[in-house]
């Protein structure tokens, strides 16, 4: 009797096919176009694979009722296109199938991004149920699905994606989708989070209603080598909603914390990948380059390429503001859902020479994305030539100067979070500071923390010292904050207090102790 072969994934590829492999995994409900504005960037540095869920985006109606079953799928794929290690970014149940290849096949992640997603899920009170699904359909999860993806100001902002949700969902077999909530359901994986040694970015969106950032901590917090990256103005779709955040984060963890090789032995207790025994050993993958993005130009768009009497047209629609569905895409290969023309990007290079891009047609439609800016992590540039453009005497010109401080503040944001008290409120009111504040902004996030020598989880800790031992407490609140949404955990805060106690005295400690004791509680409840 033959064994029974695993069903394989609807995929498409995009970049070198010589280039180290990243695959992205879709949400629950969407479909491989959730990635389609980090892909332009992301085909700089890797082959990409993306995938669709069983009975989503038009793939074969195969229920999957376990995430395990998912993962033996993808890897069935990967399998088939001969992809040995590769990177893994998912989202939602792609999320915990992420951490199930860390968990079961470790040796085949070089490293691991997951979106939105959890070590549990059951029990989330925005979770349908597989058996609601089978008894009501998809259309009340359709309907509601621009509430739970996105920020009311975003889904208000961007009608075509809000569109381009509901019949994404609508259009997915009902038994596929009832089945992988299902899968979500039994999914719980707790107990066994510190097995995992694949570097790991827990992302979530700071207003995820699905998938909470208490959630997210669970993951950092039980997982010996996660990081935390709470991305503001975010809700569970976080890579279309902050496309540009997204493809920052993304691009500097694969690029930095990309295993070069796979473990030589499992941890102590760790069983077997089932089929790592038969697999004869790969021998190490390069790691992709770093790329400095403050002089890398940003992806022109998205879509097949535009025929060039076009060319005007194509312009125009780059000029219009990102996601606003004002343009029609030329028609390409592949299952497009219904009324989706207008949702993503038009025309950007199928290939790029630089890097070796293969000609592979983007399977996208819509109107141009935003450029993703500058770095905001990068170096500070070089002052202005004496004769820059709009200066006389070698400063930058007002607009560059106003790029330079909303770059500091978005920085500023990602850092302390949305909620932290506002400078330029505090400027605003008070003509006397306003030029101070501007100053400090500029120097403090659009400097300091900008520069590339050092992490955010290790700039947090270093300023929690520093505060500290400069006693000063008001800042230490929202920097401890700051900490444990960037992947520092709570026991690593209490021994940089511990250490600067000798040096900066005990008394100051001890104080520092009573701030950070009362936000960790906070920051932890219900955790």
């Amino acid at each position: 009797m033959s064994e029974k072969q695993t069903p394989t994934l609807q995929y498409r590829t995009d970049g070198p096919e010589e280039g180290p492999v990243l695959v992205l995994g879709p949400a629950l409900g969407a479909t491989w176009h959730m990635w389609d504005r980090q892909v332009p960037e992301f085909t700089r540095h890797w082959r990409v694979v993306r995938f669709d869920l069983p009975g989503h985006g038009g793939a074969p109606a195969e229920p999957a009722t376990t995430v395990g079953e998912l993962t033996d799928r993808l890897l069935a794929t990967l399998d088939a296109l001969g992809v040995e290690r590769f990177g893994y970014a998912g989202c939602c149940v792609s999320g915990a199938m992420g951490t199930d290849l860390a968990l079961r096949h470790p040796d085949r992640l070089a490293s691991l991004a997951v979106v939105g997603s959890a070590a549990r899920f059951d029990g989330a009170e925005n979770w349908s149920g597989g058996a609601e699904i089978r008894a009501n359909g998809l259309e009340p999860v359709a309907r509601s699905a621009p509430e739970r993806w996105f920020t009311p100001a975003f889904a208000g902002a961007q009608p075509a994606i809000v569109d381009w949700a509901v019949q994404m969902v609508r259009t997915t077999d009902i038994p596929s989708y009832a089945a992988a909530c299902d899968a979500l359901a039994a999914f719980d994986v707790r107990a066994e989070l510190g097995r995992i040694g694949v570097p790991m970015l827990v992302v979530v969106g700071a207003e995820d209603p699905l998938t909470p950032p208490a959630e997210a901590r669970v993951l950092v917090a039980g997982i010996p080598d996660a990081r935390l990256a709470v991305v503001p103005a975010a809700r569970h779709l976080a890579p279309v909603e902050q496309p540009a955040a997204l493809t920052d984060l993304l691009v500097r963890h694969f690029t930095t914390a990309w295993q070069t090789s796979p473990p030589l032995t499992p941890a102590p207790g760790e069983p077997v990948a089932q089929d790592a025994a038969d697999r004869p050993a790969a021998a190490p993958e390069p790691a992709p380059a770093p790329v400095d993005q403050a002089t890398s130009p940003a992806p022109a768009g998205f879509g097949p390429p535009t025929d060039p009497d076009e060319a005007p047209a194509a312009e125009a629609a780059a000029a219009q503001p990102a996601w606003d569905g004002g343009a029609t895409a030329p028609a390409a290969s592949g299952a497009v859902l219904p009324g989706l023309a207008g949702a993503f990007g038009p025309a950007a290079p199928a290939g790029d020479a630089a890097s070796g891009a293969a000609a592979v047609p983007h399977i996208g439609f819509g109107p141009a994305p935003a450029p993703l800016g500058d770095n905001p992590y990068a170096a500070a540039a070089p002052a202005p030539a004496p004769q820059g453009p709009g200066t006389t005497d070698g400063t930058p010109a007002a607009s560059e100067a106003a790029d330079a401080d909303a770059q500091a503040l978005r920085l500023r944001a990602e850092v302390l979070g949305d909620d932290a008290p506002a400078v330029t409120a505090e400027a605003g009111t008070d003509a006397f500071a306003a030029g101070f504040e501007a100053f400090a902004a500029r120097v403090e996030w659009g400097g300091t923390w900008a520069r590339p020598g050092l992490d955010r989880r290790t700039r947090c800790l270093v300023t929690l010292a520093v505060l500290t031992a400069g006693g000063h407490l008001d800042e230490l609140a929202p920097h401890t904050r700051a900490a444990l949404r960037n992947g520092v955990t709570p026991a690593e805060i209490e021994e940089v207090l511990v250490q600067t106690a000798p040096y900066c005295g005990l008394p100051a400690a001890r104080a520092a102790f009573a701030v950070a004791r009362r936000v960790v509680a906070e920051e932890t409840a219900g955790v």
